[in-house]
């Protein structure tokens, strides 16, 4: 949706660089390299790249004021319908006010996202942001791999409750470990940093960073993403007959794999082995049968609390305490946010849900199929590739509740103004 101010030039493109656009480009590189810095928390889970996302929205609202420039809210029918289906779920259940402050997260995060395609009317604020993370992610995985090695707890965040996994400063394996998948291919889709050489140290520090936390649903969407990363790249090169050829072949490997290998293999066997063996794999691979088994009790309970309700949903974040409230033997949160979006906001919040992956594929088959201006290419030289973190995301979706990972909405907000500028000079032509 678009809400049209007064323009200056043509097509809503700024003839020069405005001085806000580069405080704002600055100000955003900040804030993408706090990302990973989520702990210690602030009020309300809170972390220092909150306020500079805020602080971003409001610089990017008094340029566009100033500018008289359009301003692009993208996503904003899927997270619309999210943000109304809790608020009535909210509504009929009778939740605590406390639930108020997850729809803020829905408008804040919606909002950062719109403050990231003003960069459609200038480019520093897309090579800020992608120089920003493109740095920030090598480097902050070197020092916390060399922490883990040497043992400093204090930065890799290696805990009882996880075993040996790291959860460096996000508090959470899992979360760790996606930040970092999706880094992967936002280094990569950029080729920065630009020295081959360099950029593949900066790959390895990337993937050492991820084998230590451990986490099976990184190491899943890591080989997901990889996959349509030769299945795309072979696209661009060669044309749509190799790259589908490539899916294809690579989605029928898959299928042969669990239909007919996995079948005849002692997974348990295998678990028991890495149980007794390296602490890693005993907290990781070891324990997978469990979490499996953990997360199927969490599906099938959540199924049958939605049956029983009326499908208007129980509140945002109320899904463990709505279990207790009806005595489940299992009492968790989703973990899941197809399940906890069908819980927690119901039918409305789950149609909000299937737009928004509308409107993010959408744009992912535009970023694979178009072509970026120069300007724009030259920072982001391979723009396919970060399509690519679309299926990573939506497959994470499935065993962590992913809506309100910053990163997400950071790499969200990269990928519709990419589109936007596309379309902008298609117009501009025209």
């Amino acid at each position: 949706m678009t809400i049209e101010l007064p323009q200056r030039a043509p097509g809503g493109i700024a003839r020069t660089r405005p001085p806000r656009g580069d405080v704002l480009a600055t100000m955003m590189g900040l804030t993408v390299c706090l990302l990973p810095f989520l702990l210690p928390t602030g009020p309300a889970n809170t972390a220092l790249t909150d306020v500079g996302m805020t602080l971003c929205i409001g610089l990017a609202l008094l340029w566009s004021v100033h500018e008289h420039l359009p301003v692009k809210v993208p996503y904003l029918v899927g997270v619309a319908g999210l943000v109304l289906g809790g608020a009535f779920a909210a509504m009929v259940a009778q939740a605590p006010v406390g639930v108020g402050l997850v729809l803020a997260q829905d408008v804040l995060l919606l909002a950062w996202s719109a403050a990231l395609v003003m960069g459609r009317h200038n480019p520093a604020v897309i090579a800020a942001v992608s120089r920003a993370w493109c740095r920030t992610a090598p480097v902050y995985s070197g020092v916390m791999a060399l922490s883990y090695i040497l043992g400093i707890n204090a930065l890799t965040g290696v805990s009882a409750k996880d075993g040996v996994r790291a959860s460096y400063t996000f508090g959470d394996p899992n979360l760790a470990g996606n930040y970092l998948v999706v880094s992967l291919f936002i280094m990569a889709a950029c080729k920065c940093p630009r020295s081959p050489g360099v950029r593949r140290i900066a790959y390895a520090l990337v993937l050492a960073a991820i084998g230590f936390t451990g986490s099976n649903g990184a190491m899943l969407t890591l080989l997901v993403a990889l996959t349509l990363c030769v299945a795309v790249t072979g696209y661009k090169r060669y044309g749509a007959v190799v790259g589908l050829s490539t899916l294809a072949a690579s989605t029928l490997v898959a299928g042969l794999m669990f239909s007919f290998v996995m079948p005849r293999v002692d997974l348990g066997q295998i678990r028991e082995a890495a149980a007794g063996s390296v602490p890693l794999l005993r907290d990781s691979f070891g324990r997978s049968g469990s979490s499996t088994s953990e997360r199927a009790t969490i599906v099938n309970e959540g199924t049958n609390l939605f049956l029983q309700g009326d499908a208007t949903g129980f509140g945002p974040a109320r899904t463990k305490a709505t279990l207790a409230a009806n005595q489940a033997p299992y009492v968790k949160e989703a973990h899941n946010d197809y399940l906890a979006t069908l819980l927690e906001r119901g039918l409305i919040g789950a149609i909000g849900l299937l737009a928004l992956g509308v409107a993010v594929f959408v744009r992912c088959v535009r970023l694979v199929v178009g072509k970026l201006p120069d300007d724009y290419a030259e920072l982001v030289p391979r723009p396919w590739l970060l399509a690519v973190i679309g299926p990573v995301m939506a497959t994470a979706a499935g065993f962590y509740e992913v809506l309100h990972f910053r990163h997400l909405w950071t790499w969200l907000g990269l990928v519709a103004v990419l589109v936007l500028v596309m379309q902008d000079r298609q117009k501009k032509r025209v």
